[in-house]
């Protein structure tokens, strides 16, 4: 929580953005980081926003995304949806 949205995207997946030499490649970070915003609609002023700093529902968007972007083959979900204000819910029935 305490690292940025485009950090916490692309941990699951790290290797995915490292470089020969092993450093991360911020513009394909970046740019997943984005993709997964629009998809999820997360509300935020900036992907380097501070996780801990959203709403308990972007919270979960984010970390919903790390895993969205691990390409699971299964993911399974214990309660997602607890925490989340009602018009949210509502929102992703939709």
């Amino acid at each position: 929580m305490p690292m940025s949205i485009a950090s916490n995207i692309s941990l699951a997946m790290l290797d995915r953005y490292l470089n020969p030499l092993g450093l991360i490649r911020r513009r394909a970070e970046t740019a997943a980081a984005e993709e997964f915003r629009r998809r999820l609609t997360i509300r935020t002023p900036s992907i380097m926003t501070v996780v801990e700093q959203l709403s308990g529902g972007n919270q979960q968007k984010v970390m919903l995304s790390k895993w969205l972007n691990a390409d699971p083959k299964l993911l399974i979900l214990d309660e997602p949806t607890r925490g989340i204000d009602v018009g949210a819910k509502a929102k992703s029935i939709t």
